[in-house]
């Protein structure tokens, strides 16, 4: 017992300070990205993709009730664990379904309830599975218990790796199938079994049912292992290796044929837009610009650590030409990081946003660059490093990883939205109406969905006419009014002008702005 503490107390201190951290900021998220209300909707609402049923249908003078916004986003009565119904939401989303699939199970044991709790326990226990395979890996690759401790800690506490966690999307579950591909594919290298490449397809054929992206960083790293083996003549493992990862990937189009589909939907998530980006290379600079900037600011501590390292090889460079001599150079792990930074490179360029999320998957990748630095240091080092000097430099890196955690807190928190719900509920029992225009009015109230389940019912309508609205709130002394005022994703309307209208053509001349998110912006009108 003694012995299996001493030997993971390092692992095991990185592993609560991770889901410490993790359960703290979970408990400071007051609000959702659009996407993650997705999430919630795509995974429980029955053969309903949308608030308005199919994409792109009407939603027009219609009254949604509590609990019908309620039956979208949560599993109601005898819906649970219904993969059927996740799969063909999926068909009509612009996603693959697995990560859905496993949000639906969980929301399942949650069922009735609509809570941040469901997505967030889901996703700190998928986090925790990254962790701990980066640790693996650092192991398999032949870094120390503290080297892989240290990795732990700076992805699991760094800004980018609790973005990735706190965020209710499939990125999280990317991220932990990306870490396993690299396990194997590391296991591959020290070991060939005909077994592992068996994972390798299997692990292929998971990461790109949870997102398509997975693709990119995938074909760079079976590209540099088939690279590595041909130079070592190992055709034998080639031989499993490339039918293994071909029937992997392509098995995608026979358990999924709608990513087909997807991929040639011209939406603004789909393989159309990547190549129209991939054309406009005059946006290659910025892009490359903006990117690095995430990552730079997502894993400052790894960063610093990394030019640490740097320098500490600096100081011991007369020893490296010794060390080679005697030892081979350990280039597996290059097989792992350089692919990651050539992915990093198209994914800036073809991604359908400026987000950070798209290189979520990538950055334990980043990290195992940090490791592979340590790794030289302790190599060259030879019997100077001791475990003392180990022991030392994880907890100083330790140290490090949690001070950036807390300066530098992830995104899709939301802080700002405590203030927006409070001020709704001060009136819940005041009538709701939503303008917005029948085919686009679905994305705005997907995006305001929690603080419409403050409301008993919500009234939904267009600008044509303001008759319709006057009927629904009748004498009501307040009303509180969402207007859609996105031009890019819907209706854009405009709320100022909209405002004035409604002063000028019935009894409510009086507007106080609640709140604006990207989508609505949210009025209380009186007489």
């Amino acid at each position: 017992m003694k012995d299996t503490i001493k030997r993971g107390w390092a692992l095991l201190l990185a592993l609560v300070m991770v889901s410490s951290v993790c359960f703290l900021f979970s408990s400071r998220k007051e609000g959702m990205f659009i996407d993650e209300i997705y999430t919630y909707g795509l995974s429980n609402s029955s053969y309903s993709p949308f608030l308005s049923g199919l994409k792109y249908g009407s939603i027009d003078h219609e009254v949604f009730t509590r609990n019908k916004l309620l039956d979208y986003v949560s599993v109601m009565g005898d819906e649970g664990f219904d993969v059927g119904s996740v799969y063909y939401n999926q068909v009509h989303d612009v996603h693959p379904p697995l990560y859905y699939w496993l949000f639906n199970f969980a929301s399942t044991l949650a069922r009735g309830s609509f809570s941040k709790w469901t997505g967030l326990v889901l996703d700190w226990l998928i986090y925790l599975g990254a962790v701990l395979m980066l640790y693996a890996l650092v192991r398999k690759l032949g870094g120390s218990r503290y080297n892989a401790a240290a990795s732990a800690v700076l992805y699991g506490l760094s800004n980018i790796g609790l973005s990735t966690m706190v965020m209710i999307r499939m990125y999280v579950l990317l991220t932990l199938l990306t870490v396993v591909l690299m396990y194997f594919i590391a296991d591959l290298m020290r070991e060939f079994r005909p077994r592992t490449c068996v994972f390798i397809g299997l692990t292929l054929l998971a990461g790109l049912m949870t997102q398509y992206y997975f693709v990119f960083y995938a074909f760079f790293l079976c590209a540099a292992y088939v690279l590595r083996a041909l130079i070592k003549k190992q055709y034998r493992a080639l031989a499993w290796f490339i039918p293994c990862a071909l029937a992997g990937a392509l098995s995608l189009l026979l358990v999924f044929p709608a990513a087909m589909d997807h991929l040639f939907s011209g939406e603004l998530v789909s393989g159309e837009s990547a190549v129209d980006n991939l054309r406009n290379t005059a946006q290659y600079a910025l892009r490359l610009r903006t990117f690095t900037g995430f990552a730079r600011h997502g894993l400052k501590a790894a960063i610093y650590t990394a030019l640490l390292c740097v320098g500490g090889l600096c100081v011991l460079s007369p020893r490296i030409r010794k060390t080679w001599h005697d030892r081979p150079f350990p280039w597996d792990w290059l097989v792992l990081i350089v692919p990651a930074f050539v992915t990093f490179i198209l994914v800036a360029i073809i991604s359908p946003v400026d987000e950070a999320r798209y290189i979520y998957n990538l950055m334990p990748a980043f990290v195992l660059t940090v490791s592979f630095l340590i790794c030289l240091l302790e190599t060259i080092g030879g019997k100077k490093v001791t475990d003392t000097v180990r022991i030392l430099a994880f907890l100083a890196i330790a140290g490090l990883a949690l001070y950036e955690a807390r300066t530098a807190p992830p995104d899709y928190l939301y802080p700002e939205h405590a203030a927006y719900n409070a001020a709704l509920a001060a009136h819940s029992d005041d009538p709701c109406v939503f303008f917005a225009e029948p085919q686009w009015a679905f994305v705005p109230m997907t995006e305001d969905l929690i603080q419409l389940l403050t409301f008993p019912e919500v009234y939904v309508t267009d600008q044509k006419s303001l008759e319709p609205m006057r009927d629904y709130v009748g004498g009501a002394d307040e009303v509180v009014v969402y207007i859609d005022v996105s031009k890019f994703w819907s209706s854009g309307y405009d709320a100022d002008a909209l405002v004035r209208r409604i002063a000028e053509e019935t009894d409510y001349k009086q507007a106080e702005a609640l709140f604006t998110t990207g989508l609505s912006t949210t009025y209380l009108i009186s007489k």
